[in-house]
């Protein structure tokens, strides 16, 4: 697969294997998201990194996929072959 962007909705789609959560709440400021991989489930603890979101169409550019990617501890090679 190429490493082209996702759309937010698309990329949400493919983290969920990985136990990625959106957060839930008005935590990020403006129009932003947090993504959040739970230590134990239902634990709002763990690494999280916020990302852009104005919309389901919203794009999501490699290098910030990149990143999203290596804050959770996910193989690369592992997502994009998925």
């Amino acid at each position: 697969m190429p490493k082209r962007p996702y759309t937010i909705r698309e990329l949400l789609k493919k983290l969920k294997p990985y136990g990625i959560v959106t957060m839930q709440g008005k935590r990020g400021k403006g129009s932003e998201v947090i993504l959040l991989k739970p230590n134990k489930p239902g634990s709002k603890q763990g690494p999280q990194i916020p990302i852009k979101n104005h919309g389901p169409s919203t794009e999501i550019h490699y290098p910030v996929i990149i990143s999203i990617l290596r804050r959770f501890g996910i193989d690369p090679k592992d997502f994009w072959n998925d």
